[in-house]
């Protein structure tokens, strides 16, 4: 897509050729009422400084276009001031020269003019100056606006075809904002109703997975599974109340599953001793993720393949690392994922 612009007087000129393209195709339509409101609400178009900021030729066309529909609905003083208007901004403008000749006429009562016009729609305007104030004429009750040589929008300089040209790609340019517009607003629809989707199977797995010693932390992307105490009393022995509690979590699991698919990451945790490494992980903690995920396997459908298992840095323990809570330390986490659409950053 094109580069839109900021700048204020080329906004201007665009929002000038597109009111001066819709005034043409209401007018062709026949609907001289709307074309000119669309025309009246673009004000005094050659005011001090107007035609060098939003181009002259753009102005002129506009100008031409206001004076052929005053001249269609028999306001003939208006459109002759609209045609010196042009002349003022381009003496040489053939239009202006060739509406006002016929107007001058009609004053001296050389023509007649019998403008005819309907609120909204032209019906008929019989006469001489329906068949040439500048051009103007009417087939088969539609406005059609020409030229003295049959070119739309008249004036050998091409004002209007210019107009028009910058019109249609102002057009272009905003179909295709529109169509962009759409497709972000149909993947903003999409990211939220999976959003929506994934907060919705999150509730499920807290609620499912909510039991006596176990602390749920419900996170964007995941539900966090923390025991109160310590599963392991020591190396990767796991104690009585640690295997309880895993073997329900598994049966759980297994029914959760079910219902909303569900990937589990059993997380092993050490607590850093004097001479072992402070940090990276250990063997105890993923050993310790290993027994969990049996006892999480042993009463369900669940396989071991099923589990992800991890060890989780000696420092990233799931209570704060200090003397009173090495214990709580010795343990394993679970981290359930809905399966489906990650979660939008």
């Amino acid at each position: 897509m094109s580069e839109v612009t900021d700048n204020p007087v080329d906004a201007r000129a665009l929002h000038l050729q597109l009111a001066v393209n819709r005034a043409h195709s209401a007018a062709r339509a026949g609907d001289l009422d709307l074309a000119a409101r669309l025309l009246d609400e673009l004000g005094e178009l050659d005011g001090p400084g107007e035609p060098g900021e939003v181009g002259r030729a753009t102005v002129v066309a506009a100008l031409n276009l206001r004076a052929k529909v005053h001249a269609q609905r028999g306001e003939l003083p208006e459109a002759d001031a609209c045609w010196s208007r042009v002349e003022a901004l381009a003496p040489d403008d053939p239009d202006a020269a060739a509406g006002r000749r016929t107007l001058a006429k009609i004053a001296a009562g050389r023509r007649h003019a019998r403008p005819v016009v309907h609120t909204g729609r032209v019906a008929v305007i019989a006469g001489a100056l329906a068949a040439t104030v500048a051009g103007v004429a009417l087939i088969g009750g539609a406005a059609k606006l020409i030229s003295g040589d049959d070119r739309e929008g008249g004036g050998g300089s091409g004002s209007v075809a210019e107009a028009d040209k910058g019109s249609e790609r102002l057009s272009e340019e905003s179909r295709r904002a529109d169509e962009l517009k759409a497709r972000l607003a149909a993947i903003e629809g999409d990211r939220t109703a999976d959003a929506e989707q994934r907060d919705s199977a999150l509730d499920e797995v807290a609620k499912q997975l909510a039991m006596p010693g176990v602390e749920i932390r419900r996170h964007a992307g995941d539900v966090q599974l923390v025991f109160r105490t310590g599963v392991f009393p020591y190396d990767s022995v796991i104690g009585p109340e640690g295997a309880e509690a895993l073997t329900e979590i598994g049966r759980r699991l297994a029914d959760l599953s079910a219902e909303t698919p569900v990937e589990t990451t059993v997380v092993g945790h050490s607590v850093a001793v004097p001479g072992g490494a402070p940090s990276g992980g250990s063997v105890v903690a993923l050993n310790r993720a290993r027994v969990a995920a049996q006892y999480l396997a042993q009463d369900s459908d669940l396989r071991l393949t099923d589990f992800r298992l991890v060890s989780a840095d000696q420092r990233r323990g799931p209570f704060p690392a200090t003397a009173a809570n090495a214990p709580r330390n010795r343990t394993v986490t679970l981290l359930i994922t809905p399966k489906g659409p990650p979660p939008t950053p």
